[in-house]
């Protein structure tokens, strides 16, 4: 039933909880689901168990289907003229009249369930509160906006939920986030409707009502992701999800998952890793920080009360094909993001834990909805929150630093010595005879060295000074000195030479002169411009500036070559230190962005195929 809108406001297709997680849905569908049962978890003592199921049903199974099918017919009549609403609503009718109705169901073991009560229950939060969570310290919601995650994966925008709580108490309840609509051809309605009691939109307390298929008979919580998206390699794709978000608690023991025929837990982890993370994939690194827990040679740093907050632990393990990163954990156990820009030669992976309540409860209020940030900014105290982020950083850094200076030998890549070594060497597969000299034998009367000569570059590739003071990782992260400033021309805003906005490199004007990208943004003025090499092994170049004009909503990043330009190919950027981001409608081209006037951006992109060369970008604002 969907409540009486009483000349309220109307609600459309794009609810925002939903759209939160429309980007990545397989993804936030495994890790919202995952840590709101491992928040739910009994005193057995038995580790949390989650089972990700696809099941098939008639699609007059579909409970309430008469008067779901009339709702939809409905809510199509009432935006039959909106380009989006319309097919959705049409697609839906032809999703719940299949005789296979695809359903995926969530279901947790060893938990306390979805405890059923008054407005103080987690049952009626989760059913009929928006923007309430109220967990207790520790656990990950704080929003209450992740409940949201599954009808992102549902045709329908419907979601079941089944429950036997601790107390015994059982419940079955469904809600469908569609539109407002005409009921009875007069009543306006609210977006938000349920299946369960009529009378005051209340639960069914047993499931005699329902298909068996729906019935709960241990306690745990059942999520009936109804309408299920025909994903491809949907498995595929969760297993690698959860391995990536929860190898810790994996690990350990607190935490096991199936999915479909597939088991995750202390003793498959392993070989499913080796399976997931057969190919190399810039986006995922639980294979590097499996083997920091799991190696001998591991080294382990903690902090038993940092700044008076608890506990935080550190585990370091070398080694040349790791990537530089970070796992960052809460108490929580699920991986929020994962810390780059290591200015070190060390190449390591580790992990990070937060034991402190205290510190913990902090670094909560600093998460988005997605928990895949820490961002002061949204703290209760945003100076104390990035003064603590600050230490936090400072204190990971040193025990990184700690480990690379204990290293007799480092090994490193002497970038430009190329030049000056014969072709030969690298052009014969098998190298070139060894000559050994005898003591008497007399040296050579002529010595040829022919030089292989690098293109000139427009924009100079930061090296490191080692005679040069050394800046901490913060200072570079805030946009302090960190390489040498790229050339910009102030004529035309570019920092870093030369390059248009269009894909070809050309640049196209509109009638008032202003460089304009393809999907039509103008070009604008940036100042400050820096761009250097931080990692020349992983391809990785660091970008700072500093809007001028106006704010920048997109970048265009090339490649500056000795005749021309060309699009850089970028395969993974962030912005100011957020996660990286891999979505991009063209090569080379960053955004949607938000950066402000005036307002220093640290922007970090890595190169296909670890590409060292001299960068420029162009920026442009809606």
């Amino acid at each position: 039933m969907f409540p009486d809108n009483n000349f309220g406001v109307e609600s459309g297709l794009n609810d925002p909880g939903i759209q939160t997680f429309k980007d990545h849905p397989l993804t936030s569908l495994a890790r919202e689901g995952l840590q709101n049962s491992s928040d739910a978890h009994d005193d057995s003592g038995k580790p949390v168990e989650v089972h990700f199921t696809r099941l098939e049903i008639p699609g007059k199974e579909f409970p309430g289907y008469d008067d779901f099918k009339k709702t939809l017919q409905a809510c199509l009549a009432f935006t039959k003229s909106s380009p989006q609403a319309a097919p959705f609503f049409e697609n839906a009718l032809q999703v719940l009249a299949s005789d296979k109705l695809p359903i995926l169901r969530i279901s947790d073991f060893n938990t306390t369930g979805i405890v059923v009560g008054d407005r103080s229950s987690d049952w009626f939060k989760l059913i009929k509160s928006v923007g309430i969570s109220d967990k207790s310290a520790g656990k990950l919601g704080s929003f209450g906006i992740g409940k949201h995650a599954p009808f992102a994966c549902s045709d329908l925008q419907t979601v079941f939920y089944a429950t036997k709580d601790k107390n015994g108490v059982t419940a079955f309840q469904g809600v469908a986030k569609l539109v407002s609509h005409r009921r009875d051809k007069k009543i306006i309605t609210q977006g938000t409707g349920y299946f369960g009691n009529k009378s005051g939109n209340q639960p069914l307390l047993d499931f005699g009502r329902v298909s068996p298929i729906f019935e709960r008979k241990k306690v745990g919580a059942d999520i009936y992701v109804m309408g299920f998206h025909p994903y491809e390699d949907w498995e595929a794709k969760i297993i690698k999800t959860v391995i990536e978000s929860f190898f810790v608690a994996i690990h350990y023991g607190t935490l096991i998952v199936k999915i479909g025929k597939t088991t995750l837990n202390k003793t498959s982890l392993p070989d499913q890793i080796k399976t997931h993370y057969a190919e190399p994939d810039p986006a995922f690194f639980a294979d590097a920080y499996y083997r920091v827990l799991t190696s001998d040679d591991t080294e382990h740093f903690d902090e038993p009360d940092f700044e008076g907050m608890g506990k935080i632990k550190l585990s370091i393990l070398e080694d040349k094909d790791f990537r530089k990163k970070v796992a960052m954990f809460r108490r929580s156990g699920m991986k929020i993001f994962d810390k780059g820009h290591f200015q070190t030669p060390l190449r390591f992976a580790g992990v990070f834990t937060v034991e402190g309540q205290a510190l913990d409860t902090l670094l909560r209020s600093t998460e988005p909805p997605s928990h895949t940030a820490w961002e002061p900014e949204r703290g209760a105290d945003p100076a104390a929150s990035k003064r603590i982020l600050k230490k936090i950083h400072t204190w990971i850094n040193d025990r990184v630093r700690a480990l690379s200076s204990s290293e007799d030998v480092a090994e490193v890549d002497a970038e430009g010595v190329s030049q000056f070594l014969p072709d030969d060497i690298e052009d014969d597969v098998h190298g070139t005879p060894q000559h050994v000299e005898a003591i008497n034998d007399e040296p050579a009367e002529k010595i040829e060295i022919r030089l292989r000569r690098s293109p000139p570059s427009a924009v100079p590739v930061y090296q490191p000074d080692n005679n040069a003071p050394e800046h901490s990782e913060e200072e570079e992260e805030e946009g302090g000195e960190g390489g040498p400033d790229g050339p910009t021309n102030d004529s035309d805003g570019g920092g870093g030479g030369g390059g248009g906005g269009g894909l070809d490199g050309t640049q196209n004007q509109n009638k008032n002169g202003q460089q304009k990208v393809e999907h039509g943004n103008k070009r604008v003025d940036i100042a400050n411009v820096r761009i250097f090499c931080t990692d020349s092994a992983a391809g990785q170049y660091r970008l700072l500036f500093e809007p001028v004009s106006s704010a920048v909503s997109h970048l265009r990043v090339f490649v500056v070559g000795e005749v021309g330009t060309e699009i850089a190919p970028v395969m993974t950027y962030s912005i100011n230190e957020g996660p990286e981001l891999t979505e991009m409608t063209e090569q080379g081209l960053l955004g949607p962005l938000e950066l402000p006037k005036g307002e220093r951006a640290v922007i970090d992109v890595v190169l296909q195929d670890a590409l060292h060369c001299a960068l420029g970008v162009n920026a442009y604002a809606n």
